[in-house]
């Protein structure tokens, strides 16, 4: 996983408004594939620190679900790059700024995640996401 450098989240989050149309297009990339949330649920698949969905270790991973993993992986990336040249920061550092808000309110209990160590964790039922470090308080 790629470590992410501390980054002035004001210069990339400049509008509110911006960002929850950021926050609301990345799920819907998910959320309109069934499979894709299927596999969320059963805890095959889950969101990464870096921004982007991973299998988790010891998934029986269908060529399917791997394609469509793969395509909402690059959906992202393509929506980072242009985000990112709106706001003179980098590709990462986008993708960073929108980990922080998936990790701080998209992942639900039973859902697994991958930490900013690169450790699969599941979100139990009373329990926050561990944050990555480079996210604001």
């Amino acid at each position: 996983m790629t470590r992410v450098r501390s980054f002035d989240f004001a210069k990339i989050l400049f509008g509110a408004a911006m960002l929850a149309a950021l926050t609301i297009a990345l799920p819907a990339f998910a959320q309109n594939d069934g499979v894709v949330e299927q596999a969320r649920g059963d805890g095959l698949v889950g969101e990464q620190a870096d921004g982007y969905l991973g299998f988790t270790p010891g998934s029986q991973i269908s060529a399917d679900l791997r394609g469509r993993v793969d395509q909402i992986n690059i959906q992202r990336r393509a929506l980072y790059t242009r985000r990112a040249a709106e706001r003179s920061v980098t590709v990462n550092e986008m993708a960073a700024a929108v980990a922080c808000e998936v990790f701080a309110n998209r992942i639900d209990v039973g859902e697994r995640y991958r930490d900013e160590a690169g450790q699969w964790r599941t979100r139990g039922a009373g329990q926050a996401v561990s944050m990555p470090s480079f996210c604001p308080n």
